[in-house]
Order: structure tokens, then C-alpha cells, then sequence
């Protein structure tokens, strides 16, 4: 572990560097707070041991500037001093001083109060380590939730898409049928044969093909574009082209994840009423936003019986930020379970409909945008999630 020592008296910073070093730190020394500085900011040290009183920059001076940059790993910081009064030892915590070791210091209580100090940082870095577990943890059971979101989605997308594509096909087949046909009569006038001419445009049927020609190819491009708008639609909810964050329009959002949801609404035969208030630009991360949406007009749907409906509306708060809400008709939530909604697994859903996640992932990722979902329910009645949000996410 590396130790800063600084120290304009030469005995004192001799003698410190000689106890550390010979109780196994790398000690690096200086003999003022400027030069201590310079170390500081070319090593990664972990302990620093200062003298208080130091010419231009003291033993404060320091320790506010080691506290002032963002660095990886926490520093610990040991004013040494012959000043013992409170409001001395006040104005060195304040500064940002952890600890405090009076000159001159004796050889043991320097090194129970090192063994101390290296005890918190190996805490620090073992937490430090653990929350980059954890946040690794929650990214991969937000890309498992959406992922087995879409999974739930796809028979839905691929019915959407299949059928457009079943109408363009056979409407192709018919043009193709018709526009041979057609061919085969106008060669036989070129050749002269009238009567052949006469029998193959009876066969084909050329008035009602001219009357028809351009209906069918209309319909027939009808159905690609819907193709085309379901894919625009799930690339806009995935959103997978865009940067980390990005300022977003969150009623486009809803209005996305409205067509990737369709095919369960119209299986249910839910009513889906949608109020859209103008709404400023939101800095967020549009595809885990989306996926909240998802989550909660999925559970809105699975709860309503047949027939429900779901309502979505938007709106924004003037100094606060924005706040979107889904409601269902449905079954409602009961206050023992309501208590444990964002719960990690929890689910109310029969084996194998449900993988508790949902809910818990869209909590952590409105918390990580700095809003919060509340949850409004009464069994048998219903319920309604409020989605709030920021303009921009807290500065981390």
C-alpha cells in the first residue's frame, strides 16, 4: 500500500518514512504540501500522512485539493499536528481529514492508527468491488428481462408481419396470373390471329384485370409498408442504434411501444384509451425507457379479463419533470403483495408465465434516471403505475 508523507521538518518526515517503510508501505516523501501535490497527482497513493502547519500550502490546503479530484478508490488522510483544541480538530474534519495523530507522535499509536486507516481502504475497494459486481449483476438481468420481454412479443411481431406478407404474396400471384395472361393475348394480336387473340383475352378476364390492376397493387403496397412500420416500430422500441443517452420525445415512446404490444391487445379485445400531453425532451436512455413502458403496458394487458381496458397518458410537470402514467380495469394488486412489487423474482404469475423481473428491473431503471414508479391499486377494481421522471438524470 502506498503511503504520502508530507512534512517540512526533516527529523520528523526522516522518522516517519523510516517506520513505514520498515513496517512494509512504499512511502513517498515530501518536504512541503506544494511538492506533496505534485506526487499526489503523478501516483496512486492510498494513505497520506500530512504535516498542518507547511509554507504555501498547508496540511488543509491539501487535503481539500486530494478531496476536489475524482480519482478511482478512496484516500485516507492523517493530519499530523501539535494543535489538540476541538475547534482545531473540527476544522481539520471539515476539510476533509480522517484522522488526526499529535506530535510528537509516538512510534505504536502511529502504527495501530496506519493499520486503522489501511483496514477502511481495503473496505472501501472490497465495497467499490462489489458495487461493479452488482452493476454488472443488474445489466445482465435487464438485457434477461428484455430479452424474455421480446421473447413474450415475438409469436405477437410474427403474426403482425406474416400477415401482411400472406396478402402481398397472394396478391402477387394473381398480378403475375393476370399480367401473363394479358401477354399471351396481346403476342397473339401482334401475330395477327384474332381469334386467338379474342379466346385468350375472354380467358383472362382483361376487363376485369384493367379494372383491378391498380386497386390490387395498392393493397399490395399497403401491406409492405405495414411490414415496413412494424420493423420501424420494434427498431424504435429497441433502439438499438443510439448512444447512452440522448434526449428523447417520451410520447413517441409510448406511441412505439403501443404498435409492439398490438397483437396482444387485439387477442384480448382490450380498449386502449391514450392521452398524449406535448412534453419537453427527456435525457434519458431510450431503449431501457422503453422497456419500462413495455413492462407495465404488458402487466396492464395480462391483467384485464377480456374486453379490459388499459389507458396511457402523459403529461409534464412544470419544474419537476414529466410524469406518465398506465391503467388497467384489471384484477388489482393486494396490499400483501403490493409491498413487494419491485422485488427481484416476485411474481403473482403462474409457473412459467412470468419471471419476476419486470417490475424489479423497471425500478431500478427509472431510480437510475433519478424518478420513481408509484403504484395506485384496489382488488377488483384495478391499477394505475406513475411513471415520474426528471429532465436529466442526476449528475453522478
Amino acid at each position: 500500500m502506498q503511503v504520502l508523507i508530507a512534512d517540512d521538518d526533516p527529523v520528523s518526515r526522516r522518522l516517519l518514512q523510516s517506520y513505514l517503510q520498515k513496517w512494509g508501505y512504499e512511502v513517498s516523501a515530501a518536504q512541503n504540501g506544494a511538492e506533496a501535490w505534485r506526487l499526489f497527482q503523478g501516483a496512486t497513493f492510498a494513505i497520506v500522512i500530512t504535516d498542518w502547519m507547511m509554507p504555501d500550502v498547508d496540511g488543509l490546503e491539501l487535503i481539500r485539493r486530494i478531496r476536489g479530484i475524482h480519482r478511482p478508490g478512496y484516500v485516507h488522510a492523517t493530519l499530523l499536528t501539535a494543535r489538540s483544541q476541538k475547534e482545531d480538530l473540527v476544522e481539520g474534519m471539515e476539510a476533509g481529514a480522517d484522522d488526526f495523530l499529535t506530535k510528537p507522535f509516538d512510534r505504536d499509536e502511529l502504527r495501530v492508527r496506519l493499520r486503522a486507516a489501511e483496514r477502511l481502504v481495503n473496505l472501501e475497494q472490497s465495497l467499490a468491488e462489489q458495487n461493479r459486481i452488482l452493476r454488472e449483476t443488474q445489466a445482465a438481468l435487464v438485457q434477461t428481462e428484455k430479452l424474455a420481454s421480446l421473447g413474450q412479443l415475438a409469436a405477437g411481431i410474427a403474426h403482425e408481419i406474416n400477415n401482411p406478407i400472406a396478402y402481398v404474396t397472394n396478391n402477387l400471384v394473381v398480378i403475375r396470373r393476370d399480367t401473363q395472361a394479358a401477354l399471351a393475348a396481346l403476342d397473339a394480336h401482334r401475330r395477327g390471329d384474332s381469334a386467338e387473340a379474342a379466346r385468350l383475352e375472354q380467358e383472362a378476364d382483361i376487363g376485369y384485370f384493367r379494372e383491378n390492376f391498380a386497386r390490387t397493387c395498392d393493397k399490395t403496397l399497403e401491406g409492405l409498408h405495414r411490414v415496413r412500420d412494424i420493423v420501424r416500430n420494434l427498431r424504435d422500441f429497441a433502439r438499438l442504434d443510439e448512444a447512452e443517452f440522448k434526449e428523447a420525445d417520451l410520447n413517441d415512446a409510448i406511441r412505439s411501444t403501443i404498435e409492439i404490444v398490438q397483437h396482444q391487445i387485439k387477442a384480448k379485445s382490450i380498449r386502449l384509451e391514450s392521452e398524449s400531453n406535448p412534453l419537453p425532451p427527456v435525457l434519458c436512455h431510450p431503449g431501457k425507457i422503453n422497456q419500462v413502458f413495455l413492462n407495465l403496458l404488458m402487466n396492464a394487458i395480462q391483467a384485464c379479463t377480456r374486453g379490459g381496458v388499459v389507458a396511457t397518458r402523459t403529461r409534464a410537470e412544470p419544474g419537476e419533470g414529466i410524469v406518465i402514467e398506465v391503467q388497467d380495469n384489471g384484477c388489482g394488486i393486494s396490499p400483501a403483495h403490493r409491498s413487494r412489487l419491485f422485488e427481484p423474482f416476485f411474481t403473482t404469475k403462474p409457473v412459467g408465465q412470468g419471471t419476476g423481473l419486470g417490475l424489479s428491473v423497471s425500478f431500478g431503471i427509472v431510480r437510475d434516471h433519478g424518478g420513481a414508479i408509484e403504484v395506485d391499486s384496489e382488488v377488483g377494481s384495478g391499477s394505475t403505475f406513475r411513471v415520474r421522471l426528471p429532465l436529466k438524470p442526476p449528475t453522478k
